[in-house]
């Protein structure tokens, strides 16, 4: 008989990386690589996931089956989104994954479609991560799309948690609360394991929705309006391509070289910092900056 897969949900990073509630089913796999891996993952805003598509830049790859103790062939992987990066891992049961992330150019646009699998090492902290499916370089429109969509249906979820701490009912049913909103069934039902869960009071959740609205502000806007930052962008790249050889550069090195253009150091940084947002370039490390291209 086919197994019908489960959806592959949108979540930003910083939700699946505050994630901590495994779901587990009635039967289990006997695999030794399933060993660690839960068969659902309830997350802070409700969402019951098996697996997660994620659109972003891989910031970085580890080859961990160089390291002893580890399985043959196995890779690490982040990608990152506006509000942090996911952790990836592709090892033997991941072949074609495990080929991409060999040769991979760092940095780039990657999608990823990954099973959730967690952790728990016994001191009673969780894990997550994702291990791939399939994964393939994409550019930054594709990224971009992904973030309007994942910030659209991230803030329907804010939208039903809002509703339900203005409505006073936290000490009564949230269940026949959310019901009585005309809230599906296996929705309500993911909020309230959440809420049992989680004990998130309302200032997190307000959190999330600034995190989401950041991410949709660092998309760069292509309306005539924005030409004169554009313009800004372009000179700071120009200065960038004369201090970067194309392994990077110090902060220090950018300061000194936006100042000798008459560039004053306030607008330097914020150019830096938009550009950082928009997924231009990114901070290997502190103080240490590379391009995207």
């Amino acid at each position: 008989m086919m197994v019908e897969r489960e959806v592959a949900y949108r979540m930003f990073a910083n939700e699946f990386n505050d994630s901590r509630f495994n779901l587990y089913s009635n039967s289990s796999s006997t695999g030794d690589h399933e060993v660690y891996s839960p068969n659902f993952l309830i997350t802070p805003t409700g969402m019951k996931v098996n697996r997660v598509l994620v659109v972003g830049v891989i910031t970085e790859v580890d080859r961990l089956s160089d390291q002893e103790g580890h399985e043959k062939e196995l890779w690490r992987a982040r990608i990152s989104d506006p509000t942090g990066a996911f952790t990836v891992y592709a090892g033997s049961y991941q072949p074609d994954a495990s080929i991409f992330l060999s040769s991979v150019k760092v940095p780039s646009y990657v999608m990823v479609l990954g099973k959730v699998r967690s952790y728990e090492p016994g001191d009673g902290s969780v894990y997550v991560s994702l291990r791939p499916e399939e994964i393939s370089y994409v550019d930054e429109s594709i990224r971009d799309r992904w973030i309007v969509d994942t910030a659209e249906m991230t803030l329907d979820r804010l939208d039903l948690f809002e509703g339900f701490f203005s409505s006073g009912k936290e000490e009564g049913k949230p269940m026949d609360w959310f019901l009585s909103c005309d809230v599906p069934e296996t929705i309500a039902r993911g909020i309230c394991l959440s809420l049992d869960y989680y004990h998130k009071d309302k200032g997190y959740y307000d959190s999330l929705r600034s995190d989401v609205k950041k991410a949709l502000c660092s998309i760069r806007e292509s309306s005539g309006d924005q030409e004169e930052e554009l313009d800004n962008d372009s000179a700071i790249m120009s200065v960038i391509e004369t201090i970067d050889d194309g392994s990077g550069f110090e902060y220090y090195d950018y300061i000194q070289a936006t100042g000798s253009r008459n560039i004053p150091e306030k607008v330097a940084e914020t150019a830096l910092r938009s550009m950082l947002s928009k997924g231009d370039i990114y901070e290997p490390r502190a103080g240490f900056f590379k391009v995207i291209h």
